[in-house]
């Protein structure tokens, strides 16, 4: 048998540790040069361009399904995207489906709006047409923040420019316009828009974009249950914390002067902060003029005329005149006012609208009512005022400026 020596087996150990070395850094440069991992596009409807923050796939820029404004139930084929785009270039919506790609774009009929209805936008741009298979992009005409919709049951899109704003009993114009909110520089990801020292009273309010409420896609589709049509949320509601589109109206319980700023990020959406840094100055209420309006307030009363502001709700009749002040109490008589039988009506501000000077917008109805000191025919329809019986009642209004303007409404 051979023996091998010292030396022999220093020499061969060596040449093993050389191979191992060998072999390790053989490993190291296959790791470096394993291929890349493809990406995965998820399937879906995407909006991307060059116009937009991602000219190819992104999640971020994927559309997702919304409520129908009609009965404000969820609908899959009802999506939706907000986002900016500019006016350069352009972009399209892609359908992926598996490893099929199918690009869309504006058919011929896709146009400018120019008759919206009272309930579409009025102050912005919108546009509103039939889509197709087409290599053919959408465009817009100005650097901006807009509203992407696509029906896929009715092939119908919507392209709206999109400028937000606050509206409600609570607002200073009240329900009767928006206040708006200025929109930051333009961004591709983020965009907010912010008021400083908006002085926000009790009562509900809303957020809107561009003086509208929704968005007709279609009049005549029956969903069943009674829901025909489909219309997109221009609004949101909810509450300031999980902001919905189309949500119930956000009730403020603090009125005070507050710094409003509303955040919209592509990919995560919206959120609202609500800075409250003062109080309200105690309002002057002095030589505002109210109306009682409603298909309540009878034509038999000789001083009432059919309604003529936007709300276009029956009759209009004024008070007797401008409010009597004590302390910090307002109060508004209308002395003999002929009420109709289980018909709707309410107090508010004359037309609706913000006075010229002093006082702020409001409407009042039955949650108002001081019910032990009114008459037992005092009904409430919905939140409205009625009576049972048609009469001539006496109507007072009072308003406490140092109560964060407390109305108290009592009729007999």
């Amino acid at each position: 048998m051979k023996v091998l020596s010292l030396k022999s087996t220093l020499k061969l150990s060596s040449m093993l540790i050389l191979a191992a070395l060998v072999t390790f850094t053989s490993c190291n440069k296959d790791d470096e040069e394993e291929e890349e991992v493809p990406v995965v596009v998820l399937d879906g409807l995407y909006v991307k361009g060059a116009a937009t923050a991602y000219a190819d796939f992104n999640e971020k820029a994927m559309m997702k399904s919304t409520r129908n404004e009609v009965g404000q139930v969820d609908r899959a084929e009802l999506m939706e995207l907000y986002l900016s785009v500019k006016a350069t270039d352009g972009f399209s919506i892609v359908k992926v489906a598996g490893s099929t790609n199918t690009t869309y774009g504006p058919a011929a009929d896709f146009a400018l709006i120019t008759n919206p209805t009272g309930d579409e936008p009025s102050s912005a741009d919108f546009y509103r047409g039939t889509i197709e298979e087409s290599t053919t992009k959408f465009t817009v005409p100005e650097d901006g923040f807009y509203h992407v919709i696509f029906d896929t049951e009715l092939n119908k899109v919507v392209v709206a420019r999109v400028h937000w704003g606050l509206i409600g009993a609570a607002t200073p114009s009240g329900w009767g316009g928006s206040t708006d909110l200025t929109e930051s520089a333009f961004d591709l990801n983020t965009t907010s828009w912010t008021l400083t020292g908006m002085e926000l009273r009790g009562g509900d309010w809303k957020l809107r974009y561009s003086n509208g409420w929704k968005i007709e896609l279609d009049t005549v589709i029956d969903l069943g249950g009674g829901n025909i049509g489909v219309k997109i949320n221009t609004n949101y509601g909810g509450s300031i914390d999980d902001l919905e589109p189309g949500g119930d109206n956000i009730v403020n319980s603090d009125p005070g002067v507050y710094d409003v700023t509303l955040t919209y990020t592509l990919g995560e959406g919206y959120s609202l902060t609500m800075d409250k840094t003062g109080g309200l100055p105690l309002t002057d209420w002095t030589g505002v003029i109210c109306d009682a309006v409603g298909t309540g307030v009878s034509g038999d009363n000789t001083a009432a005329i059919a309604d003529p502001s936007s709300w276009n709700w029956g009759n209009k009749l004024l008070a007797d005149g401008a409010p009597t002040k004590v302390g910090d109490v307002y109060t508004w008589t209308w002395t003999a006012a002929t009420l109709e039988a289980n018909e709707g009506f309410k107090l508010r501000t004359e037309d609706g609208v913000a006075p010229t000077t002093g006082g702020a917008n409001f409407d009042a109805g039955f949650s108002a009512v001081d019910v032990a000191n009114s008459s037992s025919a005092v009904a409430d329809m919905g939140g409205n005022l009625s009576v049972t019986t048609k009469a001539a009642y006496t109507i007072v209004l009072t308003i406490d400026a140092a109560d964060n303007d407390a109305k108290v409404i009592t009729i007999n």
